[in-house]
């Protein structure tokens, strides 16, 4: 059975990536087709930061409205000692961060921005959702690109103008692009970073005394830093829970994404830290975790009808903690520099290729410096600690605007 709309835009992968672009694109007046091979949208991670970068983007989508309830506009970043627990740094964001950049930075579960988003896909009249749909293969002509799809174990195929992998670190569109080149297999794969990421979540009630008292304001993102890791805090579920995501070495043990983590192995990796980090750690009754990988080497677009976003092209560590944002991103320039007026993509496609990559290597560079000096030790770490003692907050907010100001959808920048 075959099913042709040459004037769509098809969609592998209905994650946060997925979700996003059908709905930009959708709002510029396309039609557009997503297919999930899962059978329901499970949430995968617990916590999202959402620098302004990104929430700007998602309100134009209307998507802010129902998020906010559910998220939390931190009152400040403390960048801390993960062995004196003390801070090094506090910046304010809270309503002095909107301002600033003209869109809020927040906090919330990877959950309820996936509900909001799959909530507007189903309501919108341009977009179409199959779940339980599994993209076998995909070809591509002079005119149209064409996938054929197990849905509900009838193989049906489906045309339209593009296809856009949205299938994550793991891209089944990728791996089947390069499966029979061996010249572009290596550059083409998800690489291994030699970091390993656990996470957990606490009510708030939850939460070690010796940690509150660490901080001026419990309702702040905070990074603990230290020797080979580091510690990330920040309120969820209108400050109801805490996510918790610690860093450290580690091995590549395959690529599940929320197998059960033994806490011993943890309280090691952070042996000789402070009180508020260990009682952390071992309040929580469970850790899952995950090997961390990165593209060494960034694919967007692939052919003049075949296009990879955000982690089938560009996964990356979460140093700058700009993943899920640079996924946004994409989707919002990859619809503003597309037109449904125009069947031939290719000049729009490269000019977005070019915005994009150039983007993404610089948020790549900023997260790079940040492990750096996140994870610093002896000289390093004392020049580290000086630098961010003498240097006023503002200098350090001034250093993000570069970041958190850019809007995606300006295809002049």
């Amino acid at each position: 059975m075959q099913n042709q709309n040459n004037q769509r835009i098809l969609i592998s992968g209905a994650g946060l990536a997925g979700m996003t672009t059908a709905l930009a694109l959708a709002e510029r007046g396309f039609s557009v087709l997503m297919m999930e091979k899962a059978p329901a949208l499970s949430e995968v991670g617990a916590g999202l930061q959402l620098a302004p970068n990104a929430t700007r983007l998602l309100a134009r989508l209307g998507i802010m409205e129902d998020l906010l309830p559910h998220a939390v506009s931190p009152d400040a970043l403390y960048l801390m000692d993960g062995v004196k627990a003390q801070p090094l740094i506090r910046m304010e964001l809270g309503s002095q961060a909107e301002q600033r950049w003209n869109a809020p930075y927040i906090t919330c579960h990877r959950a309820d921005l996936q509900a909001v988003l799959l909530k507007a896909v189903r309501a919108h009249p341009q977009i179409t959702l199959h779940l339980g749909a599994n993209v076998l293969s995909h070809h591509i002509s002079e005119d149209k690109v064409t996938i054929r799809v197990d849905l509900n174990d009838q193989i049906t195929d489906y045309s339209g103008q593009l296809l856009l992998g949205c299938d994550g670190v793991w891209s089944a569109q990728r791996a089947g692009l390069v499966a029979n080149n061996a010249a572009t297999q290596n550059d083409s794969r998800a690489r291994f970073t030699d970091h390993i990421a656990w996470r957990t979540t606490l009510p708030a009630e939850k939460l070690p005394q010796s940690f509150l008292d660490s901080l001026k304001d419990t309702l702040s993102v905070s990074a603990w830093l230290g020797q080979g890791a580091h510690l990330i805090a920040y309120p969820i579920k209108n400050g109801k829970a805490f996510n918790f995501v610690a860093i450290t070495d580690g091995e590549d043990i395959g690529t599940s994404w929320d197998m059960k983590g033994d806490s011993a192995a943890l309280i090691r990796s952070f042996s000789g830290w402070s009180q508020a980090v260990s009682d952390v750690i071992k309040a929580a009754p469970q850790w899952t975790f995950w090997p961390m990988f990165e593209m060494p080497e960034p694919k967007l677009v692939i052919d003049k009808r075949l296009v990879l976003l955000g982690d089938a092209s560009h996964a990356m560590t979460p140093f700058a903690a700009q993943g899920a944002a640079m996924a946004i991103e994409d989707a919002a320039s990859l619809a503003a520099h597309l037109s449904p007026e125009q069947s031939d993509h290719s000049e729009a496609l490269a000019a977005f290729e070019k915005q994009r990559l150039a983007r993404i290597a610089k948020v790549a560079r900023r997260g790079k410096l940040n492990r750096f000096a996140y994870h610093a030790s002896g000289p390093v770490a004392l020049g580290r600690n000086m630098l961010f003692k003498i240097r006023k907050p503002e200098d350090f907010l001034r250093d993000l605007d570069w970041l958190y100001q850019y809007d995606a959808a300006d295809i002049t920048s």
